[in-house]
């Protein structure tokens, strides 16, 4: 998938005028690709529009939109833009009381150690994740992760009669939840583009 451009980004006065229904399509965007694994987990697949999305509201809340600053900001989000045989997500570690959030991240301590799997036919696709995985240490609440597959896994998503699911099997999200058909048919998108 082609990274966003500069000359993509909306100027801020421009992106409020359209900033409700952007807004509004890019929020349905999000939901249809959001998945949640058990009551600590949530997995939410990027594509170009969902970064654009962020990276517009970035530069809304920041109040500069110069040639600099959206370069800088398309440096790190781009970074979410899944590449060829790929698909990106964020995964966010629910943290219900803020005064928990050390206990809640060193429960999760691991995660990082292929315990997240796209499951094609049974055959893991381990998420790798942005961080050093030699740590296995959870300090954070929001990591970035790809599902980097083989041509052949790429082909076998893409065919509606394999069975695909998202799996962890860390003991505080264990969970598998089968990739509805919409959703599918969203990431067959990114992955064919």
């Amino acid at each position: 998938m082609k990274p966003l451009a500069v000359q993509e980004i909306l100027p801020i006065a421009e992106y409020e005028q359209r900033r409700s229904q952007f807004r509004k399509e890019a929020q349905a965007e999000r939901d249809l690709r959001r998945i949640e694994l058990g009551n600590s987990c949530v997995i939410i697949f990027e594509n170009r529009m969902t970064v654009q999305y962020q990276v517009q509201e970035m530069l809304r809340v920041e109040r500069d939109d110069s040639d600099d600053r959206i370069k800088l900001e398309l440096s790190c989000f781009n970074l979410l833009i899944p590449g060829e045989n790929e698909l990106s997500a964020t995964l966010l570690i629910r943290v219900p009381e803020y005064r928990d959030v050390d206990n809640v991240l060193q429960s999760l301590n691991g995660i990082t150690h292929e315990c997240i799997s796209l499951d094609i036919a049974g055959e893991p696709v381990y998420a790798t994740f942005d961080v050093d995985e030699d740590t296995l240490v959870c300090d954070s609440d929001v990591f970035y992760v790809r599902f980097s597959m083989t041509p052949e896994q790429a082909a076998a998503f893409c065919n509606p009669s394999v069975a695909v699911a998202l799996r962890s099997t860390h003991e505080k999200c264990s969970d598998t939840v089968p990739i509805s058909a919409e959703l599918r048919s969203s990431l067959i998108k990114d992955l064919s583009s």
